[in-house]
C-alpha cells in the first residue's frame, strides 16, 4: 500500500505547547488549499531483510475527501469512505473501506484528532515533530519535518509490516488535481475487480 515517510539529529526534544501552534499553522496552510499535489520520493526500509526500496510517488488530494496515489507498483484512489487499490503486479483492483487506511487529511489537516505531540525540535529553521497516536490509531507513531514556511518536507512512519517508510516531498502545488485516474470506472484490460466491502 502506501509503503511509503528521516532521521534528523534532534537538538532538543520538548513537549512545549508551542509545538501545537506550529503544527496548527501547517495544518491551516493545507486546509485552506483547494487541493494538494505532491511529487515524492518514497523509501521503504525492511529491517527484517535490511533492504531499502526507493521509488517515485505522485500524490493528489482534492478537498473534501478524494485522494490519488501513484507509484510504479500500484495506484490508490480514495473517494469518501471507499478506496480502490490497483496492483500492477497482480493485475487486480481491490475495493475496500477507508477504515483500513490512513487518510491524508488525518495526518496533515486533522492531525490533532488522532495524534498528540510527543516532542519537537528546531534546527536551522526546520521543525521536526514526533507524534504519538491515540489508542487504536495507525500508524502508532509519526514524524513530520516542516519548513519555516509551514511546508511539509518529510513524513516518516512504520507501516503495518514493520517497515520504516520515509516520504520526501520533492515538489508541491496547492491546487486541485485536474484529472485523476478513475481506474475503477475504466478497468484496464486484463485486470479484475475484487470487492472486499461485502
Amino acid at each position: 500500500m502506501l509503503a511509503v515517510f528521516i532521521t534528523l539529529a534532534l537538538l532538543t526534544l520538548t513537549t512545549d505547547p508551542h509545538g501545537d501552534e506550529l503544527l496548527n499553522k501547517m495544518a491551516q496552510r493545507y486546509s485552506a488549499a483547494e487541493g494538494i499535489q505532491w511529487t515524492m520520493q518514497s523509501s521503504v526500509h525492511s529491517p527484517a531483510f535490511d533492504e531499502t526500496e526507493t521509488t517515485p510517488v505522485e500524490f493528489a488530494f482534492n478537498t473534501p475527501d478524494t485522494f490519488y496515489f501513484k507509484s510504479p507498483q500500484e495506484e490508490i484512489l480514495g473517494i469518501a469512505d471507499t478506496i480502490w487499490v490497483m496492483s500492477k503486479r497482480h493485475k487486480q483492483i481491490q475495493k475496500k473501506m477507508t477504515e483500513a487506511y490512513v487518510m491524508p487529511a488525518d495526518l496533515i489537516i486533522n492531525w490533532h484528532e488522532r495524534y498528540d505531540i510527543e516532542g519537537y525540535s528546531v534546527k536551522k529553521g526546520v521543525n521536526e515533530f514526533e507524534l504519538a497516536g491515540h489508542d487504536g490509531v495507525r500508524p502508532t507513531a509519526l514524524r513530520l519535518t516542516v519548513s519555516k514556511d509551514d511546508r511539509i518536507q518529510k513524513i516518516y512512519y512504520e507501516d503495518s509490516s514493520g517497515n520504516d517508510v520515509t516520504l520526501k516531498i520533492k515538489s508541491e502545488k496547492l491546487l486541485r488535481a485536474p484529472r485523476l485516474n478513475l481506474f475503477h470506472q475504466r478497468v484496464p484490460k486484463g485486470y479484475r475487480i475484487i470487492d472486499l466491502t461485502e
